[in-house]
């Protein structure tokens, strides 16, 4: 990827490192694959590097160079909501696996509530809608939008959310690519016992036989 291209924020796929150890040892990849999260975001630009992180808005994160990721892009027909589209009759499920209803506090300010926030009275608690862009880039990966769901009433929603009851369809749910299975190189040891003729034209043919095969074999004796 061009430098010139990339911007603080914006996601990321990677797939190499070539600054400072290598993919395996990225402990950021580690934590975005392991909450399904399918790219990094870019955390800062230096001019000898680029920091990649799990986390949106982090100060921390792992080396890469420009040329050892591409721009993330949603899958066609996929694309997650804006802010401005949500509403309070929507049930929300998040990367941590809590259901949430979109509910307003004291002060009419939008709140992603889940089961515990709604029984301790979610005036005081929940995660605002402030909190997130209009893409819904949350400042917290557990609270990152995986699913959301178009029902009746907000009524339903709190229903469900308190019921632990997921829809048996999302209206929009992430895509998340599978990695391609690796396929690991197999080593068989291998024996050969040749008889190697008297003749010293029979010994040279064996002779180079054994030379050819030997990369194979990890063990060979002649008799």
């Amino acid at each position: 990827m061009k430098r010139e291209d990339i911007l603080v924020g914006m996601k990321v796929i990677p797939h190499s490192k070539g600054y400072c150890g290598n993919l395996e040892s990225s402990i950021n990849w580690s934590h975005a694959k392991m909450i399904n999260q399918p790219y990094l975001f870019v955390s800062r630009i230096n001019s000898n590097y680029i920091v990649l992180d799990s986390i949106k808005r982090s100060k921390g994160g792992d080396y890469f160079l420009p040329e050892d990721f591409e721009p993330y892009i949603e899958e066609s027909g996929n694309t997650k909501m804006k802010k401005s589209e949500l509403n309070s009759s929507m049930l929300f499920k998040m990367r941590d696996g809590d259901l949430c209803a979109l509910l307003d506090d004291i002060e009419n300010e939008k709140m992603f509530c889940n089961k515990e926030d709604i029984k301790q009275g979610y005036s005081d608690y929940g995660i605002s809608i402030n909190d997130y862009d209009e893409d819904l880039s949350p400042e917290d990966e557990a609270y990152d939008i995986v699913a959301i769901k178009q029902l009746d009433t907000c009524v339903k929603v709190i229903a469900d959310v308190l019921g632990e009851q997921e829809p048996e369809e999302w209206d929009w749910v992430e895509e998340v690519k599978e990695e391609e299975p690796k396929v690991e190189n197999v080593v068989h040891n291998i024996t050969i016992n040749i008889t190697i003729g008297s003749s010293n034209k029979d010994s040279s043919q064996f002779r180079e036989l054994i030379n050819g095969l030997s990369k194979y074999a990890t063990q060979y004796s002649k008799v």
